[in-house]
């Protein structure tokens, strides 16, 4: 990697320079597509549309919900969710950090990484798996299996619990306020900004649970095939500069994504639910 880094600098001396933005962006753009944003987003898509329509059974019982799962599917559209994550992304990254990110990425180790999390991603749809593995992780943690202080290191190192519950949260009161967008300015159960932010903290509590479970089941699965030796490789490597300044952009970009979609999800509901009551 020294030998291709070196290599790299050179070349940049003989290249008509970018400017920077077009530099970061490129830059950007190479590392989503090395982690295979494109297929998670179709799945991210799935998961909307499911959550959807949990959504439509409690806030419109009764009510054929095949239009609404169309206006979601609208929504996650991967065509329009993309460009929201890659402009993100590439104005949270760090752009000093992009070639050593995209060195471990697009090595072995980390392809296979990038293939495992999205597997990962897709069994946790059914919940009997994340039940699975969470027995698992309970075992091993009782056994003193240094596998379950892997799982909780990598945890703690990229602040997986607090920053997923923050951008629920925020994903959340969004929601909020795209449903009172919606209502008309006499509603008289418009919710103010002081009420939101009340509503949203007292899920805290129930969202910081539901987080903890998922993260620890997902890492566990996630990361089983590797090796013990491989796991404390990306442990390493999300450790560094340019670990956290990924891990910093992706959270970042996702929490902009999905306050976006959360927003217009609530709007698009409030939208059928005023109509049902016309």
């Amino acid at each position: 990697m020294r030998v291709i880094a070196a290599l790299a600098i050179v070349l940049s001396t003989l290249l008509p320079a970018l400017p920077a933005a077009a530099q970061t962006a490129r830059g950007s753009d190479a590392i989503l597509a090395a982690m295979q944003t494109e297929a998670l987003l179709a799945v991210l898509q799935d998961e909307a549309v499911r959550a959807g329509e949990d959504l439509a059974e409690t806030m419109m019982p009764g009510r054929p919900v095949a239009g609404w799962s169309q206006t979601v599917e609208r929504i996650n559209a991967p065509s329009r969710t993309g460009p929201i994550l890659g402009r993100s992304f590439a104005e949270a990254l760090e752009s000093r950090h992009a070639g050593a990110i995209l060195d471990y990425l697009e090595a072995p180790l980390g392809r296979r990484i990038v293939g495992l999390e999205l597997s990962a991603r897709e069994a946790l749809r059914d919940p009997s798996v994340q039940d699975a593995v969470l027995a698992d992780y309970d075992e091993m943690r009782r056994e003193g299996d240094p596998r379950a202080d892997q799982i909780d290191a990598f945890i703690k190192v990229n602040d997986l619990i607090d920053a997923n519950v923050v951008g629920a949260l925020n994903a959340n009161a969004a929601f909020l306020k795209g449903m009172g967008a919606a209502a008309s300015d006499d509603a008289a159960d418009r919710l103010s900004e002081a009420d939101i932010l009340t509503q949203v903290w007292q899920q805290e509590p129930e969202l910081r649970a539901e987080t903890e479970d998922w993260v620890r089941a997902f890492v566990a699965l996630a990361y089983q095939p590797l090796s013990d030796a491989e796991l404390a490789d990306y442990l390493a490597f999300t450790g560094t500069p340019a670990g956290q300044a990924m891990n910093r952009a992706l959270f970042a970009a996702f929490d902009t994504l999905f306050v976006a979609t959360s927003y217009q999800t609530g709007e698009a509901l409030g939208r059928w639910i005023g109509s049902e009551d016309l």
